[in-house]
């Protein structure tokens, strides 16, 4: 059973919305600082957080519209849902344990509704405590979203362009797109390769997201060879099946699998040699 709580009168106007999953842990490690960092823009955008099932209990939530799951949904699950409530043309994504600078949610409205051609913006990460710039995604991205085609392809093939964090996109796409994958790993890239054949996006180096590094991070953590080779499998599905998909994009699947392959090889590569190179020193 679902069970939607309605949020408090007078969140104000928006044109976006903040869905937030969470469970467990996230709930402690600082899930309240997160949801404080987005409520306290200078956008008052409607929240709603996916009670995934959360064996902890949530802190009081205040204008937050919250669903919970009767059963713990995978991310990418937990993320649809809350897409399948979102009533506003412009949608993202935040994970529970990330901080938003203020300022961040209407710069990036700003910046996607200024340009019609856009599918998504992003912004860049930096990590918490600290301020340093995330490795990821990369900083020529800035200079790669000039050539959406070539962006697009590369994207399919290894994931640059996220579809969670500081990162704003147009709901109706989000939803032609086929939404977040439902598999339990992978499902920002899934999404973000089918969105970025769907259109221009933007991109900004100002940081638009703290993040917090811990063990465990659904971002770090699954970079096995086994998962990057499910992810990538999951990708062409949905390229090759998925709702929307450009005729030219289903043809050219078999090159992006070959080129997928030969990426987590490259990946698998430069890591043996990192760890060479560490021994060495």
């Amino acid at each position: 059973m679902l069970v939607i709580l309605p949020p408090v009168d007078g969140a104000g106007a928006s044109r976006t919305t903040v869905v937030i999953p969470v469970w467990g842990r996230y709930v402690g490690i600082r899930f309240a600082q997160a949801l404080e960092s987005v409520a306290s823009q200078d956008l008052q955008a409607p929240v709603v957080v996916v009670d995934n099932a959360s064996e902890v209990p949530l802190p009081p939530l205040g204008r937050a519209r919250v669903l919970r799951t009767a059963t713990r949904l995978t991310l990418g699950r937990a993320r649809n849902l809350g897409l399948d409530q979102v009533q506003t043309p412009n949608v993202v994504f935040w994970d529970a344990d990330d901080l938003m600078p203020p300022g961040t949610l209407s710069f990036m409205q700003e910046s996607l509704e200024s340009d019609s051609r856009l599918v998504a913006f992003g912004m860049a990460l930096a990590e918490d405590p600290g301020g340093k710039r995330h490795r990821w995604p990369r900083r020529w991205v800035a200079r790669l979203v000039r050539y959406p085609r070539a962006l697009a392809i590369l994207n399919s093939v290894w994931s640059v362009f996220p579809a969670n964090g500081p990162v704003i996109m147009r709901t109706d796409t989000v939803r032609a797109c086929g939404g977040f994958g439902s598999a339990a790993t992978g499902d920002d890239c899934v999404l973000g390769a089918a969105l970025l054949f769907r259109g221009r996006v933007g991109w900004s180096e100002r940081t638009g997201c703290l993040y917090l590094l811990h063990e465990g991070s659904n971002r770090d953590e699954n970079s096995s060879v086994r998962t990057l080779l499910m992810n990538a499998r999951h990708v062409r599905v949905r390229l090759r099946s998925g709702p929307g998909t450009p005729a030219w994009v289903r043809r050219i699947v078999p090159l992006i699998a070959s080129a997928q392959w030969a990426a987590v090889a490259g990946h698998l590569a430069v890591a043996a040699l990192r760890r060479l190179k560490s021994r060495a020193a």
